[in-house]
């Protein structure tokens, strides 16, 4: 008999809720970890630009899912320049995510 799951941590818990935000960590994380790479980052520039230290980048890059919440995770991204918004129209959920503009001068790093 196969086990079949559409969320990887649904497996290890029972708790659909706990499986969501889970995976919305992972996410988070494989996504802030393809900017840092897209822009050519390492990790310190990485940490100076998220307002983190470098080691915490390592976690992050890493996939240490424990050590970040959703909220740590989404003030990094919105750090780095793009923010999640939400739309609820004609009983219809959607995400869109947009560019923020930078107030501290990330030049160097780009």
């Amino acid at each position: 008999m196969a086990l079949e799951y559409t969320n990887i941590f649904d497996a290890i818990t029972e708790d659909g809720a706990e499986a969501s935000e889970l995976q919305t960590r992972s996410d988070l994380m494989i996504a802030i970890r393809d900017i840092v790479n897209a822009k050519g980052w390492d990790q310190k520039q990485a940490a100076a630009a998220m307002g983190i230290t470098q080691p915490r980048v390592s976690d992050l890059v890493n996939g240490r899912i424990e050590k970040f919440s959703i909220d740590k995770l989404m003030a990094c991204l919105y750090k780095i320049g793009f923010r999640f918004k939400p739309q609820f129209e004609n009983g219809q959920l959607s995400m869109s995510v947009q560019s923020v503009a930078q107030k501290q001068n990330h030049a160097a790093m780009a």
